[in-house]
């Protein structure tokens, strides 16, 4: 048996392989965890949404039972409604108030909207936004396999006589 000197042309193997897989594994796998972080993110806003609408469900419940419990306040509120004044009272105005807006017993229950999250931004650099970008992926993706086809094609050993 003679002792083959080993070919040059396989040390390339290794390397073209571990790199257009790496390149194919990048295509996928930063859309992907963008896409979890984008989910993530509006998890977080609709949770903000959902604490702000609890917030309101307590302060209307709070309402009506003080509705239920002040028959004055009941009162105020169908004159306020129905533009009526009880016999006997009159309306006191005031010069102030010709400027102001007529306030509305809905203010007693409105809620602040809750506070803006800052927009979302994607996390990377260049090649992130390649991989996200559907037309260089695929350009990513092409050159990946054809890393892979090299690595394979270069890793090829010569036949020995035996």
């Amino acid at each position: 048996m003679i002792d083959a000197e080993p070919d040059r042309a396989s040390a390339w193997t290794i390397p073209l392989l571990c790199a257009g897989i790496a390149v194919i594994a990048c295509c996928l796998l930063i859309p992907a965890a963008d896409e979890n972080r984008r989910l993530a993110y509006e998890r977080d806003k609709l949770k903000l949404d959902l604490e702000q609408i609890q917030k309101q469900i307590g302060i209307n419940d709070e309402f009506l039972h003080r509705i239920n419990d002040d028959p004055g306040l009941l009162e105020r509120l169908a004159q306020r409604q129905m533009k009526m004044v009880r016999e006997g009272t009159g309306v006191l105005a005031l010069q102030s108030e010709r400027d102001r807006d007529e306030l509305s017993p809905y203010m007693l229950v409105a809620l602040p909207p809750p506070a803006e999250l800052e927009p979302y931004r994607a996390v990377g650099g260049v090649f992130s936004r390649l991989c996200r970008n559907p037309r260089s992926q695929l350009f990513l993706l092409g050159g990946g396999m054809l890393l892979v086809a090299a690595g394979l094609v270069l890793g090829a050993s010569p036949r020995t006589n035996d």
